[in-house]
């Protein structure tokens, strides 16, 4: 079988355009430059975080059949709102795809950048999946990152090809109470906006109103059997980040009156002690019509019942 790695998820793809040994040297010190450093250092070993202000939030999402939204490798269009200009770039460092995209990855025409040069989990193209599940039951309890967290989450999300292979995404009995280059306010996260502009994850998604959001370390399976553990796995209920023919969308495009849910297995996994992200495809089992395999999950979920409560009051969407 053809292997994964020839995808070119955004870090390999950029490791190939920095070739030389100058360039590598210049990739490594964009990826030191990732912009949350300072504050993740302040908080490293912080062992008795602060509550969350107003009390802890406790979050129930569920999808109960019908069909999702699975993102395949595509171009993505750079949004000059969020990467700026050739003349004045933004949005270029820290770890390639998952944080930033830097100048070299990213194609140039009529002095405007145009798409990141090769395929990432964020673009258009997509299929659609049936037999869908979907179950969170989570707590935003603690407010920023530290070494301990209150935050907790258990995420189950099932889905089925056309084919009856079943796939599914369990987790968190490990959450990421701190982040690798970017926070993750102890692992779960409430009321917020991330991505896009924010650099609180990668610049690749529009920045979006993110109702709830968690990283945790989980498990993937296909037809009942774990094939990937532990991998890195990213959740959030936010507002619709999709356009016309689903087409992932510009900040200007996003739809605030609208919700879905994402769920993200990168292909990437931290490194805590070197403080970045690490190339690493998930085998997922499901074969693209070229023959090779997916080499991440970006599964979108849509037919949604969600409730939250704080200090005794209910609120649904």
């Amino acid at each position: 079988m053809r292997t994964r790695r020839t995808l070119m998820t955004a870090l390999a793809v950029t490791l190939t355009t920095f070739g030389t040994a100058h360039a590598q040297a210049d990739l490594e010190a964009l990826v030191e430059m990732a912009p949350y450093r300072g504050y993740l250092a302040a908080h490293a070993g912080l062992q008795d975080p602060p509550p969350l202000l107003g009390g802890p939030v406790t979050v129930e999402i569920s999808q109960d059949g019908g069909g999702v939204f699975v993102g395949l490798p595509d171009e993505r269009e750079l949004d000059p709102d969020v990467f700026g200009t050739p003349e004045m770039p933004r949005a270029f460092a820290g770890t390639p795809g998952i944080n930033g995209v830097p100048p070299p990855a990213r194609g140039i025409e009529g002095g405007r950048y145009t798409e990141m040069k090769t395929k990432s989990p964020f673009g258009d193209a997509h299929v659609t999946m049936g037999g869908a599940s979907l179950s969170i039951d989570a707590v935003d309890a603690t407010a920023v990152d530290g070494a301990n967290s209150d935050d907790r989450v258990s995420f189950q999300a099932t889905w089925e090809d056309d084919a009856g292979n079943a796939y599914a995404v369990r987790c968190c009995e490990m959450l990421a109470t701190r982040g690798v280059e970017f926070p993750t306010f102890g692992g779960v996260v409430t009321n917020h906006v991330l991505h896009g502009s924010t650099r609180i994850g990668t610049a690749l998604m529009p920045t979006e109103y993110v109702y709830f959001a968690f990283w945790g370390m989980g498990e993937v399976l296909k037809n009942g059997e774990v094939v990937a553990a532990p991998r890195l796995v990213h959740g959030m209920l936010t507002e619709y980040v999709r356009a016309e023919g689903y087409s992932l969308a510009s900040d200007r495009e996003v739809t605030p009156n609208r919700t879905h849910f994402h769920l993200m297995v990168p292909p990437m996994r931290p490194d805590m002690e070197a403080g970045r992200f690490v190339h690493e495809d998930v085998p997922t089992g499901f074969t693209l019509p070229n023959g090779m395999e997916l080499p991440f999950w970006h599964v979108m979920f849509e037919n949604l019942d969600v409730r939250a409560t704080r200090g005794g009051g209910t609120a649904g969407r």
